[in-house]
């Protein structure tokens, strides 16, 4: 069984009764698709992948040719799918509508009903019990995904591969794709060593690309994570940025995870927000700052330079060259891609 509600954009009701005419209006009507509802299809894939056929079976990329979108909500969806439904279809500016509990949501956000409108406020969905076994994504779900929500990012939960569990922050810029990797390895019966890997996937033209392979993204290393060293497992000071963070048991899953929050928010989203378009990676690469998390000297870098025409692309050439060697790389990849870039533009 399902509950269809109904999704549109203009105009947004003020009242329910308004809302009742309009949906009765524009409901059947043909319309060209709309990019809001692509994206509003692409934001609850991305949230939820694990329960897409529930919901995407009329419309799995929010192309259709009619006004409204008619969604039929499988009843084994989680409880707290409706509630990020309601608020990405807001943030879209979108109405969404639901006949059977005789509510609208607009804007605002309000909630529209025959008693009125009120300020929308979601019920608290309450977290799944622990059932001795680590549910990894569920809990990262619930004690990690909703403070990085604000700051754009949205939650990949690949299916598990052997001792091999994965949760992904991803979310759009204008340089390009951020991911935070955290890859867990273990046994759900008794502990994961969780491991972080965050990249940015940049744009590349396909010839400049070539020249980089492999070191076609931006990758950042880490140096200190001061929230979670205390979970920190089979450590070595001489190698800093080889770095396992232990969750023992179902406690210690839950009392990792908040900490893992706490320094995401404090020490790596504020770099990413630094790295979000071009000219912004460009003068943090520049500037190299070495903090407890900072840009690695790959190739990728030194091809944005080049791509953004820079006047001091040999300046930073040197600088880059001076950075591998101080981190133990081979020097004479990026020079073979120095080179190979400074024929393609003579080319």
């Amino acid at each position: 069984m399902s509950n269809v509600i109904h999704i549109w954009d203009q105009p947004t009701p003020a009242t329910w009764t308004e809302a009742q005419a309009v949906l009765n209006r524009l409901v059947d009507q043909p319309a060209p698709p709309n990019p809001r509802f692509v994206e509003l299809a692409r934001r609850l894939q991305a949230f939820m992948p694990e329960v897409a056929s529930d919901w995407t079976l009329d419309a799995p990329n929010g192309v259709l040719d009619e006004v409204v979108w008619s969604l039929g909500l499988a009843r084994t969806l989680p409880d707290n799918f409706y509630p990020r439904l309601i608020d990405e279809a807001l943030n879209l500016g979108l109405s969404v509508c639901d006949e059977q509990a005789g509510e609208c949501f607009v804007p605002g956000p309000w909630r529209l009903s025959e008693a009125g409108r009120e300020r929308l406020v979601h019920s608290p969905v309450a977290l799944p019990a622990p059932s001795g076994l680590l549910d990894v994504q569920g809990r990262f779900r619930a004690l990690v995904l909703p403070r990085l929500l604000h700051h754009g990012f949205a939650l990949e939960t690949p299916p598990p591969r052997g001792n091999l569990v994965q949760t992904h922050l991803v979310r759009p810029s204008p340089l390009g794709e951020q991911r935070i990797h955290v890859e867990w390895m273990g046994d759900a019966a008794s502990h994961y060593v969780a491991t972080v890997i965050v990249r940015i996937t940049p744009d590349l033209p396909e010839p400049v690309a070539k020249i980089c392979v492999p070191q076609t993204r931006i990758t950042f290393d880490i140096v200190d994570t001061p929230q979670i060293n205390s979970f920190l497992h089979g450590f070595s000071p001489a190698r800093p940025t080889s770095r396992g963070y232990l969750a023992s048991k179902v406690a210690g899953l839950d009392s990792f995870l908040p900490a893992l929050g706490d320094w995401l928010l404090a020490a790596l989203v504020p770099v990413l927000d630094q790295c979000k378009t071009l000219q912004d990676f460009l003068a943090y690469d520049l500037a190299e700052p070495r903090h407890p998390v900072y840009v690695k000297a790959y190739q990728a870098n030194l091809a944005l330079a080049y791509c953004a025409e820079v006047p001091d692309l040999d300046a930073r050439f040197d600088q880059l060259m001076l950075r591998r060697r101080a981190d133990g790389m081979n020097p004479d990849q990026m020079a073979a891609v120095f080179k190979a870039l400074r024929l393609l533009r003579n080319a």
